[in-house]
């Protein structure tokens, strides 16, 4: 990882606020592969990606195209990771609800789901729409299993390559 996005990663503290990942601006000249390093960095607790596993393989892939369209992992980010996957890449409906299907991610949605959750993905409703016609806008697809030959390609590019627009975040 380079010093910029080292810097962007440390965990805040009382003296400094916390710095916003730079994976999350348009023009970001990390990689996909730092992206996806201050990414992992900023998330303490996600699922591990060992991808010697289906589901590993299927958790780096969901977790390239967080950094790709500029997301979190806040509950509205998680309804736009979803929407972005679906509409501005070329895994099919069938292949991602395959990828739901694991207990893993049973358990996940099962330990996040409140009511404050609920809420939270309706608040995100204007931004899915935006993701859905932002998503159709992008040609090529963005290519969800074979993200493996675009780590080494700047973020920049790769949204201009792929027409990706990121949605603005709220306030």
């Amino acid at each position: 990882m380079n010093a910029a996005a080292a810097t962007t990663t440390a965990p805040p503290t009382a003296e400094a606020p916390s710095m916003t990942p730079s994976y999350l601006e348009q023009d970001c000249p990390l990689t996909l592969r730092e992206g996806l390093e201050q990414f992992m960095a900023s998330n303490a607790g996600l699922i591990a990606s060992d991808e010697s596993t289906e589901v590993g393989r299927l958790t780096k892939a969901h977790d390239c195209c967080h950094v790709l369209f500029g997301l979190t992992t806040e509950i509205g980010d998680e309804a736009l990771a979803d929407t972005w996957t679906l509409v501005g890449s070329d895994v099919t409906i069938r292949q991602y609800v395959a990828f739901l299907q694991h207990e893993e991610y049973k358990q996940l949605v099962a330990d996040i789901a409140t009511w404050s959750a609920f809420v939270e993905m309706i608040k995100a409703t204007p931004r899915v729409l935006k993701a859905i016609v932002r998503g159709r806008r992008m040609s090529p697809k963005w290519p969800f299993f074979d993200y493996a030959a675009h780590l080494d390609t700047p973020l920049v590019e790769l949204r201009r390559r792929y027409h990706i627009e990121l949605v603005p975040r709220p306030n």
